[in-house]
């Protein structure tokens, strides 16, 4: 059975007597009682360890309780621990500024043990009520972030002609991105928000014509000018949603066929008028569509490809990008070499799972 929480209670009070008559009734009620005489301590306490509930008296030398309200509520790590304020004054004004500063309750000395523990109790369970919200909303809220990854990776796999092979280039071109991002600087936020967007950079091929998606062999001039329009295709398909990550998907859509000479398509950007996103992705699928068999082309050589990269640097690839790429080669060799091994090994998987049917079936003829 799991242990029932035990709440953290700070008590703050100048007068020690006060004190020791709190954290009696606290203790004795089954709560954690940290005692303070001071405001100073009080905001010293609060940040290092964190409490459940303040009783708070107000009238004390120095810093009053209304300071350090004031104090808790405008720190973002204290703003929601709530304040029952304790005081002798119970006049109008008072009352007005406890509220004022933040204050969630406030009890009238001499107050009786079943009134301080029947109004810690409220606050107590309230707490808990907000936290526990807190924390479903936050799981739901990334249980939909990561819906919205999978499914974008989903379209972006089907996108690129059904096939596995063809749904790991997207894997892929997902992990060279995200390296490449964070090189040029993009935070962790950043460069992962790219990372997914990248998934559906050929998504406007699902508007291209299944024969000439799926065509074994190179593509006539007319077959080529209907693949040219999928940038198109995808900006049109990514364009009412409002949602970050979508937004930063038509984005690369849009621009990843751009070239830094300006020859690319399909509005023939040049330079920094690619946005950097765009630029980006384009190093990373190439490097991967060379890199790897397609059912329309065979892989090329590690060497040809880095020499087609430095080739291509000021032409099709932004030059500042190329140089990240070379200054840090080894880490996308890495990835590289990862894939290549997971390919020998899914092959090899296979010619063994076969041929262990093939034996089966030769023994029962």
């Amino acid at each position: 059975m799991k242990e029932k929480k035990q709440h953290h209670i700070l008590v703050v009070d100048d007068t020690k007597e006060n004190v020791q008559v709190v954290e009696k009734v606290l203790q004795m009620a089954g709560y954690k009682v940290t005692a303070q005489a001071s405001g100073v301590n009080a905001l010293r306490a609060v940040k290092q360890t964190e409490f459940d509930l303040i009783l708070l008296d107000i009238r004390m030398p120095n810093m009053s309780g209304i300071e350090v309200c004031r104090f808790l509520k405008i720190d973002p790590e204290t703003a929601n621990i709530p304040v029952i304020f304790l005081t002798a004054e119970t006049d109008r004004e008072t009352i007005s500024k406890a509220y004022k500063v933040g204050g969630s309750d406030y009890l009238k000395k001499p107050f009786y043990k079943e009134e301080l523990l029947a109004r810690v109790e409220t606050r107590i369970r309230l707490r808990d009520y907000e936290k526990n919200l807190e924390a479903t909303v936050q799981q739901r809220t990334r249980e939909i972030q990561e819906t919205q990854v999978q499914l974008m990776y989903v379209l972006g796999g089907i996108a690129e002609g059904h096939s596995k092979e063809t749904q790991k280039h997207v894997q892929r071109v997902a992990e060279f991105t995200y390296r490449l991002a964070t090189l040029y600087g993009m935070d962790h936020k950043e460069a992962s928000l790219l990372k997914n967007a990248s998934s559906l950079h050929d998504i406007g091929k699902l508007g291209v014509p299944s024969h000439i998606l799926h065509k074994n062999g190179k593509l006539t001039n007319s077959e080529f000018k209907e693949m040219k329009k999928h940038p198109d295709m995808g900006a049109e398909m990514l364009e009412h949603s409002t949602l970050p990550l979508f937004k930063a998907a038509k984005i690369v859509a849009y621009e990843h066929h751009e070239k830094f000479d300006g020859s690319g398509y399909p509005r023939k950007l040049k330079g920094d008028r690619i946005h950097i996103y765009g630029r980006i992705v384009a190093i990373a699928d190439v490097f991967d569509a060379l890199a790897f068999k397609r059912s329309y082309k065979e892989q090329w050589d590690i060497q040809e490809i880095l020499s087609y990269m430095k080739d291509m640097s000021g032409k099709h690839f932004d030059p500042m990008l190329v140089d990240l790429f070379f200054d840090n080669v080894d880490d996308f060799l890495k990835i590289y070499n990862i894939h290549i091994q997971k390919i020998e090994l899914d092959k090899k998987y296979s010619n063994q799972k076969r041929k262990g049917i093939m034996n089966w079936l030769l023994e029962k003829l």
